[in-house]
């Protein structure tokens, strides 16, 4: 390990242990570069170092810390985990709360550690209901009925609740956008057909919008925009394999109906 040097209490390497582990918790929990690169600089910096420089990708983080004319450069595999803008804050208000001098290395290490460990905050039984209803709502915003509505709500849920099952066991994303559009688009289908709502069509098409991956198109652009070009293209096209997959799903739903 890297010798303390003077006038700060901690080693290169802590440092470096520290950026990182703060980078790969935003990173895998929807940052986008900007954000990712600038939370580990500030940990950095806050534990003594005088400048840090960042490598990110779409599965890795890699860092350079520099004081007193010393470096150390580490890289870590952070593959994107999905969306979670809880833990996403929960590190924003830890490296607050060290700037500020609340928490020292030590409590801050403790801390990242509780939010990497931290659960769902809600349910996933919850989560697919509540998807379902948003799903209902479309549904009734493209014009459909209470039958239709409720086709839509049955049908999205069980569609999400298949998507957090398998991306609970790692499958890539095509995979379980594929199996879960087939199932959200099928189940409305059928449902439709047997009550024989006149608004399937409506029921249908509200039925996958669950879906649609808004937040790696936005962080795509957003990462376009600070011209991190590299970052956003592999966003835009993790996206475009979400709405691929959407598509096969779709497309072999209403073969089947």
């Amino acid at each position: 390990m890297t010798a303390a040097q003077p006038g700060s209490p901690y080693t290169l390497q802590q440092i470096l242990d520290l950026a990182l582990t703060a980078g790969i918790l935003s990173h895998q929990s929807g940052g986008d570069t900007a954000r990712t690169s600038a939370i580990i600089r500030r940990v950095a910096t806050i534990l003594g170092a005088q400048k840090a420089d960042t490598v990110i990708s779409s599965i890795n983080i890699g860092v350079t810390v520099e004081k007193d004319n010393l470096r150390e450069t580490a890289f870590r595999k952070a593959p994107h985990m999905g969306a979670n803008f809880s833990m996403l804050t929960a590190v924003e208000h830890a490296v607050s709360d060290m700037e500020e001098g609340r928490i020292d290395i030590a409590n801050a290490e403790a801390v990242f550690a509780e939010i990497a460990k931290t659960p769902l905050l809600y349910p996933r039984w919850l989560v697919s209901a509540l998807v379902g209803l948003a799903c209902g709502g479309f549904a009734a915003l493209f014009g459909g009925d209470v039958a239709a509505i409720l086709c839509t709500t049955i049908g999205s849920g069980l569609g999400m609740a298949l998507r957090l099952f398998l991306h609970k066991r790692h499958y890539v994303p095509f995979m379980f956008a594929t199996a879960s559009s087939f199932v959200a688009m099928l189940v409305t289908g059928l449902l439709a057909k047997l009550v024989q709502t006149p608004a399937s069509e409506a029921a249908m098409a509200a039925s996958v919008l669950f879906l649609i991956p808004g937040v790696p198109f936005i962080n795509g652009a957003a990462d376009l925009f600070h011209t991190n070009y590299l970052n956003g293209m592999v966003r835009i096209m993790m996206g475009v394999v979400f709405v691929i997959g959407i598509g096969v799903g779709v497309s072999l739903a209403l073969r089947l109906l």
